[in-house]
């Protein structure tokens, strides 16, 4: 008896510290200790009740700031490694909550044409992720490690440091694809594009905008987005926004040549947020 009130009063203690510095991170922390249990506390952290805005995709989304650091109402679902496909399908599956608005990252939508469904995709299924939906301290993003590596990720690329207003200056916005000559897509495509409209089909019925932007660093001028992409967005009748192409050189730093720095993943956000507004 004595031994279990120690081991309860020190559970309840532990309990404790981990809710405090869960709400002076903001609600969840930023890195875990591999990508994998980064991607699943950010996508537990980002089904959250209030979000009006969900930006889905890979690790180039995971570095956007989202209502954690301070833009209210939106909510930062990337996958390392992975794509926004693996949201959709859990969004569709009713494993996830859907947002009134969301944002597909268009750069590695191609990972999901390959058969093997990808680790986090299958993590979401399984029922400890889904005790962390319901449980903060059991979630990913509440992990001891996690409050550790999130100061290391901030140190080496920086504080958001957001600013009212300041976006990225891009010359364009989101626009429908026209109708056009048809598109040639192999086997593989076809099943995906598919598959993707159809799941937008059913969002879009339950009240749900979507949009698919291609997110910076900047292509090379003379590289074309995939044709299957574009295709995608006009069966599907949203919106697509080339914002790579649309800023001027300069714009955005990037860490490691494919992933923001945080000055510019927060300009990336205001963009995002100002483009899919109602």
């Amino acid at each position: 008896m004595h031994y279990t009130l120690i081991l309860t009063l020190t559970l309840a203690v532990l309990f404790g510290l981990q809710s405090f510095a869960l709400k002076q991170s903001g609600g969840r922390t930023a890195k875990s200790e591999s990508n994998f249990f980064s991607s699943v506390g950010r996508i537990q952290a980002g089904a959250a009740d209030g979000v009006k805005l969900m930006v889905l995709g890979s690790s180039i989304t995971g570095r956007l700031p989202d209502r954690a650091q301070g833009v209210e109402g939106t909510a930062n679902m990337g996958c390392d490694g992975g794509s926004a496909v693996d949201a959709l399908r859990a969004m569709d599956a009713g494993i996830l909550p859907v947002a009134p608005r969301l944002v597909i990252e268009a750069n590695t939508l191609h990972l999901a044409l390959e058969k093997k469904p990808s680790e986090i995709g299958s993590a979401m299924k399984r029922p400890w992720f889904k005790a962390g939906l319901q449980v903060p301290n059991l979630a990913a993003y509440a992990r001891p490690s996690a409050f550790l590596y999130s100061k290391l990720l901030e140190r080496r690329i920086g504080g958001f440091d957001l600013k009212p207003g300041e976006d990225l200056g891009e010359s364009g916005k989101p626009l429908a694809v026209p109708s056009g000559q048809a598109v040639s897509l192999t086997p593989e495509e076809e099943s995906l594009v598919a598959e993707i409209h159809g799941i937008l089909d059913r969002l879009s019925r339950r009240g749900t905008r979507a949009m698919i932007v291609w997110l910076p660093p900047t292509r090379p001028s003379t590289s074309q987005p995939p044709p299957w992409i574009l295709e995608l967005a006009r069966r599907s009748g949203i919106p697509y926004w080339d914002l790579s192409q649309q800023i001027q050189p300069g714009t955005v730093t990037l860490t490691d040549g494919v992933h923001m720095a945080a000055p510019s993943a927060a300009r990336t956000m205001a963009s995002l947020v100002k483009a899919s507004a109602p």
